[in-house]
């Protein structure tokens, strides 16, 4: 007896979320529509079109046409029934936002972080969220993404490491869980990113596509099967330690010449610097010793299409190192789409097609055909609208209870995802039906 009464449990909550489903799939719905597309019976639908209308996930449209009889009335899904929270950080600066069930951005924050310090940026994270969440009614949120740097071990909600920032066991999941009491996901940014333009961004509707962040670091995520793909220990997509100068300046993971110690962030402007102060400038405005000192990307990219030799051999030369992982990925992976996102990548968009044309002319010419590269659609948003839809990918929506008395679902922890995610197929279809169900 107590095996058929989980059996019927479990079958209830799949009949919830295949009609939950089909309601997202379609613009406007009728009951009887939903019963012959699932065969469920008619009262079955009546009763979970009731409780979806009650919970907020169905709006009714009012009465549709019909050649005899009653006319049906008429359903509508309602993306804002309930919204998850994303969140990025580094060691100077957090964003936030939240979003819909189909990914739409409802509000979004930005803070810089005080205290440069794996735990000040944690802290500031958590503040940056309590405040985009403070006026929510009870049950609106779903639960909280977060996209770290370094590598993430997922299950733990833990940065490993983080070489360039001197970070190691980082603990990121737990705190949130504990200040929030909602479910938790945690995992690298540019894996975040990746999921993300998967999810509602350049990579919509793209089978295979690999999201090559250059930031600080560099590194990839992979939707593989409209699937993110994970490895053994969550540490793929490193690619900014494939070494492509094997005598080359030392790298913070210890190896030498690695791709991010000549194409990241920090290397192109320390790279600028030194030939700025050995060779002077030309073509551009003069800057003053301290000004070259002070260079950030946001003023490099002012500058970068100013005709200044110095600027451009160094960019000609980073966009080189990248192209050549980028064109490795692309003769590995067999990619539809390659896009190119990040810090620099905002500030630098010219890289872009210098980039491209590195892959063209490396990669095999099979597998560099099939590509389509392209710039980040999400911009700065791409990691915490990624996070935020990657713990859509890890809850049940539909399958948990939601409690709008207490406003909370019955799990608070760091939740442990599955081997690989997905984001579904284009516009959303299919995002949530068969994923895990929390409890």
């Amino acid at each position: 007896m107590h095996r058929l009464r989980v059996d019927a449990r479990i079958a209830g909550e799949l009949n919830r979320a295949m009609v939950f489903e089909l309601v997202r799939a379609r613009e406007v719905v009728s009951r009887i529509g939903l019963a012959r597309e699932t065969g469920l019976s008619k009262a079955t639908i009546s009763q979970i079109v009731d409780s979806f209308i009650q919970e907020g996930f169905i709006q009714t449209v009012g009465p549709g046409e019909s050649e005899k009889g009653r006319r049906p009335m008429l359903l509508r899904f309602s993306p804002g029934a309930r919204w998850a929270a994303g969140v990025e950080f580094s060691d100077t600066t957090c964003g936030a936002v939240l979003i819909d069930l189909d990914g739409a951005v409802i509000r979004s924050a930005s803070s810089s972080i005080r205290a440069p310090s794996a735990r000040g940026a944690v802290e500031a994270a958590t503040a940056l969220v309590s405040e985009l969440i403070a006026d929510l009614a009870p049950g609106k949120l779903v639960g909280i993404g977060i996209g770290t740097p370094g590598l993430v071990d997922s299950r733990r909600g833990i940065i490993q490491m983080a070489p360039d920032l001197g970070w190691t066991d980082v603990p990121v999941g737990a705190p949130f869980a504990d200040q929030f009491g909602l479910p938790i996901t945690c995992l690298n940014r540019a894996k975040a990113a990746a999921f993300g333009e998967a999810w509602c961004g350049a990579g919509d509707g793209v089978d295979n596509l690999v999201y090559l962040s250059v930031s600080t670091g560099v590194s990839a995520g992979m939707v593989i099967g409209q699937r993110l793909y994970r490895g053994v220990s969550m540490s793929e997509g490193e690619v900014g330690h494939v070494t492509v100068l094997p005598d080359g300046p030392l790298c913070a993971c210890g190896n030498r010449g690695c791709l991010q110690t000549v194409a990241a962030g920090p290397a192109i402007l320390a790279r600028i610097r030194e030939e700025l102060r050995k060779n002077g400038r030309a073509g551009a405005p003069e800057w003053s010793a301290g000004t070259v000192d002070l260079l950030s990307l946001e003023m490099l990219g002012e500058v970068a299409n100013e005709g200044d030799q110095i600027i451009a051999g160094v960019l000609d030369e980073a966009a080189e190192y990248l192209g050549i992982a980028a064109a490795n990925l692309v003769n590995t992976l067999n990619p539809g789409m390659l896009i190119l996102g990040g810090a620099v990548i905002r500030a630098l968009p010219g890289l872009v097609p210098r980039v491209e044309a590195v892959i063209r002319r490396r990669a095999l010419s099979v597998p560099a055909a099939a590509v389509k590269v392209v710039p980040s659609a999400l911009g700065r948003t791409a990691v915490p609208i990624g996070a935020a839809a990657f713990l859509l990918s890890q809850v049940s929506v539909v399958g948990a209870s939601f409690h709008p008395a207490d406003g909370h679902l019955s799990t608070t922890h760091v939740i442990e995802p599955a081997r690989s995610e997905g984001p579904g197929s284009p516009r959303g279809a299919g995002r949530f039906v068969g994923l895990s169900i929390i409890e």
